[in-house]
């Protein structure tokens, strides 16, 4: 079997000065970050924005994650530490929100046209298989993407 591209994703945001559970404010800061890995060559990507979720930002990083990667024939590993992305994957919720009109215990699914847009890449590929990882714990590369996704929160300008 052909060596895999290895994906690590992270997403985050800075919900500052709310309560936990609260909703994020337009000025809160927010990031994604994407590792691929090939054999010996390594990309790191990352963006920041405001106003984005977590799960926002998660969904994301994958999305941008698989649209730099050229080559459709060789299997991707993604890694995530977000349960959000992993379960909806491995345990393809996404099927009864499609079949539903994307809609789930007749709400719309947050993040829908994400949840597409990453559908839509994930089709591109011959194999995409999807591994969860332990958040701030030791393994190495997703603690690489999370330190690089912070790095790009604190290079945001404050907003008030």
């Amino acid at each position: 079997m052909a060596e895999s591209i290895v994906l690590y994703t992270d997403g985050g945001n800075r919900n500052t000065g709310n309560h936990a559970g609260g909703s994020v404010r337009s000025t809160d800061k927010s990031a994604w970050a994407a590792l691929l890995i090939y054999g010996e060559h390594e990309k790191m990507l990352s963006e920041g924005d405001y106003g984005r979720t977590n799960n926002y930002m998660e969904i994301m990083a994958v999305i941008q994650g698989l649209k730099a990667i050229k080559r459709t024939d060789i299997p991707i590993d993604v890694y995530s530490d977000s349960a959000y992305v992993i379960n909806t994957m491995q345990q393809r919720w996404w099927v009864k929100w499609q079949q539903n009109g994307w809609r789930n215990h007749g709400k719309p699914v947050k993040n829908a046209e994400l949840w597409q847009t990453l559908l839509h890449q994930i089709n591109r590929f011959d194999q995409v298989t999807f591994h969860k990882v332990k958040g701030h714990a030791t393994n190495r590369n997703n603690n690489r993407v999370d330190e690089a996704l912070n790095q790009t929160m604190d290079r945001l300008d404050d907003r008030s």
